[in-house]
């Protein structure tokens, strides 16, 4: 029935109708493709807090008026710690040679932007045993004199984590607005194809075509437009990711993270071509069939 009926006759119309299903795919593939920035922004956002969250230690940043004994006399009261496992005292070089390996970038550009203002840091790690009271530890660490701040894992992570249910919802109230846009486009493009062919579905209906029959082409054309509306949309978020990434070269760092942002996989776009398709024939289907009812006589 498709082979036969179905895709022949969802070309011609598409061809028939090329203005009107040519702003059907435009419209799609502007919608898409807003979508399509708002998750690649948050893939680049899960893969940057994965990158930057993988360890568990806790970091003590110094005042930076401190003096070098004081600095030692500090790291020597952290050391010798009961819950502490190890302790070392990273200078602003051994951190930038740090944050160039995490990115995968070369440290000499980091090092070649400068360390003023960067302060000393004391990486602690604490005993298997003791994880669930590093709260308490970093608490007692940054009552200590000369720390400014500590930083540690199990903090950020809840800060992220509230992050991204915020980000989640938002999310999650877009894809709606798009799927819901998604649905009615494709239903307005096939009621259009539908009224210009009125003639020819009365025709078939005397000669005895059954509904499926009648509806198959109409579902091709959803589908059609639908993939079409998908790729185009695939097509522009590229473009604007490549276009975003490549003005990542104002200086070192700035490439540092360009070398560590991500792009769709190929097996996502796969199933988004997949999910465009089904919810293109789905929506078609539903349109197609309630205007049938109500031509019936």
């Amino acid at each position: 029935m498709y082979l036969r009926y179905g895709i022949p006759r969802a070309i011609r119309g598409l061809r028939t109708n090329w203005r009107a299903n040519i702003n059907n795919v435009l419209i799609l593939a502007a919608s898409l493709g807003v979508l399509g920035m708002i998750v690649l922004l948050y893939l680049n956002i899960v893969h940057f807090s994965e990158a930057w969250l993988s360890d568990t230690t806790i970091s003590l940043f110094l005042e930076p008026d401190l003096d070098p004994a004081a600095r030692r006399a500090l790291f020597g009261q952290v050391q010798h710690h009961p819950l502490v496992k190890a302790a070392v005292m990273v200078t602003p070089q051994d951190g930038l040679r740090e944050l160039a390996e995490k990115l995968g970038a070369d440290h000499a550009m980091l090092l070649g932007a400068g360390t003023e203002g960067l302060p000393y840091t004391i990486d602690v790690t604490v005993f298997l045993n003791y994880r669930d009271r590093i709260d308490l530890l970093a608490n007692r660490f940054e009552a200590l004199t000369g720390v400014a701040d500590v930083i540690y894992t199990q903090r950020l992570l809840e800060e992220v984590k509230l992050f991204f249910v915020l980000l989640k919802g938002i999310g999650w109230f877009f894809i709606t607005l798009m799927v819901l846009s998604f649905f009615l486009i494709v239903s307005h493009a096939t009621k259009l194809s539908l009224y210009a062919r009125r003639d020819e579905i009365g025709i078939l209906s005397l000669v005895g075509a059954t509904r499926n029959f009648i509806c198959s082409s109409f579902v091709v054309e959803g589908i059609l437009i639908a993939l079409a509306g998908c790729l185009l949309a695939a097509g522009i978020v590229w473009m604007c990711y490549q276009l975003l990434i490549s003005g990542f070269s104002w200086n070192e760092i700035t490439q540092a993270i360009k070398a560590q942002t991500v792009f769709f996989p190929l097996p996502a776009l796969g199933a988004a071509l997949g999910a465009a398709a089904l919810l293109g024939a789905m929506s078609s289907h539903f349109a197609v069939t309630r205007l049938l009812k109500e031509l019936e006589p």
